[in-house]
């Protein structure tokens, strides 16, 4: 599954890194800074209601 957010640099996937493993697993997430809607691929098997919240608490939600 893919999403739009704001992740736009390796200091801001660095910001998310810790919870984001803690939420999907250490591998199981992407995020391409260098397209510009900044997609987040990541496996289906996730609420993504949370992944939103955790998105939405660094100010990275799109």
């Amino acid at each position: 599954m893919t999403i739009d957010t704001k992740v736009n640099c390796g200091s801001c996937v660095a910001k998310i890194q810790e919870d984001m493993n803690q939420l999907l697993g250490k591998g199981n997430w992407k995020v391409d800074t260098t397209l510009p809607n900044k997609p987040l691929t990541f496996s289906d098997k996730i609420d993504v209601e949370e992944l939103w919240d955790l998105l939405e608490e660094f100010n990275m939600k799109a």
